[in-house]
């Protein structure tokens, strides 16, 4: 793969990643204003530390978890020089699939063989 092409799809991985994390951050802080604002005692950092947690478990939907997780494999995958190859059949995927979605890891035709496995189940 192109390496200009590569960075662009790193970059387009970090910004949705970056979008989710964002999307934790709002949430954790408007956890620790919800408690700040009940006067709770106790050491804040220590609230804000279960806050945050809580948060990362539960708050985030089960959509986003899994999203994160997919951004991240695709990263790590960069990083081990096996990126844009599917992990199904080991053939390249195609480019333009890889930028319109950067954290694909199978081909088009692995894909639609697990969608319809999937729907006849």
């Amino acid at each position: 793969m192109d390496k200009k092409v590569l960075n662009k799809i790193i970059k387009k991985l970090n910004m949705k990643k970056n979008e989710i994390l964002e999307t934790i951050d709002r949430e954790l802080q408007n956890e620790i204003d919800d408690i700040k604002s009940e006067n709770i005692t106790g050491d804040i950092v220590d609230t804000a530390n279960t806050a945050y947690d809580l948060l990362v478990n539960s708050k985030l939907s089960e959509k986003e978890q899994e999203k994160l997780g997919e951004i991240r494999d695709a990263l790590k995958r960069v990083e081990e020089n096996v990126y844009g190859r599917c992990v199904a059949c080991g053939n390249n995927i195609e480019e333009k699939r890889l930028l319109a979605i950067p954290e694909a890891k199978k081909c088009i035709v692995c894909k639609a063989t697990e969608e319809k496995k999937n729907i006849l189940m």
